[in-house]
């Protein structure tokens, strides 16, 4: 058995297919010389040729095959069609984005329109309502007004101001990791409730800490309850809070 049948051939890599299909290519350009231009069908039936997806199919490719000249031109025209093709695509993406930014200024102008329309006299809003400050209320060591009430335990006071805020909740000791609304009470009971959010509890360490927006900007100064309550346990817990400067 020859060593032919046993080892086989490997295939060619891509710069090796179109290194051989150029010089096909080159070779057919040359192979088929007509100076004269016998028989050739015109540049606008090469154009169609040219704009086909398979050149073969046409009926004037028998001539093209045949005619040096011909083919070169076909080809030089492939070359042309594929420029502007790629030219238009371009366009038409330029035009695309064009259009998305104009659809874009068109819905800003009309939400100003809509904000200028709200507020007629033309008073600028306050910066403070859209800034929120940062606060952290640290419950870690904390117990809930009830427990501090039977093991006789004094509250400590937790200080927020008036005004939008982020706020870090550090949870009591011991919570659970889940979904917590963090909620600014008149008194100990859910129905009393002013501001209220909801967000997710962040382990650190053996911290869990939540943080949520409130806006306490409409909430007058004075003494309240902040209140903490786990969706999976559904029992709230307060701690004393005082609203002021």
């Amino acid at each position: 058995m020859g060593h032919n049948a046993e080892v086989g051939e490997a295939p060619l890599s891509d710069d090796e297919f179109k290194r051989i299909h150029r010089t096909l290519q080159e070779l057919a350009i040359a192979a088929y010389p007509n100076p004269q231009r016998k028989g050739c069908p015109g540049t606008e039936t090469l154009r169609e040729i040219a704009n086909t997806s398979w050149p073969a199919d046409h009926p004037g490719y028998d001539h093209v095959k045949h005619c040096s000249p011909c083919l070169r031109e076909m080809l030089d025209l492939q070359e042309e069609i594929f420029v502007a093709k790629t030219r238009r695509r371009y366009l038409m993406y330029r035009m695309a984005i064009a259009a998305m930014l104009i659809l874009v200024a068109g819905i800003g102008f009309a939400a100003w329109r809509l904000a200028q329309h709200s507020n007629p006299s033309g008073a600028s809003t306050n910066i403070t309502s859209i800034v929120h400050q940062r606060r952290i209320a640290d419950l870690f060591d904390e117990p809930d007004a009830l427990r501090s009430a039977e093991q006789q335990r004094p509250l400590k006071t937790i200080y927020l101001p008036p005004a939008p805020l982020e706020l870090k909740v550090i949870l009591p000791r011991f919570s659970r990791p889940g979904v917590y609304q963090i909620a600014i009470c008149r008194d100990r009971s859910d129905n009393s409730t002013l501001v209220k959010a909801v967000g997710r509890a962040v382990a650190d360490g053996p911290r869990q800490i939540v943080t949520v927006m409130l806006d306490l900007s409409g909430v007058a100064k004075g003494s309240y309850w902040l209140s903490t309550r786990s969706e999976d346990e559904g029992a709230s817990y307060y701690f004393l809070l005082h609203l002021g400067s």
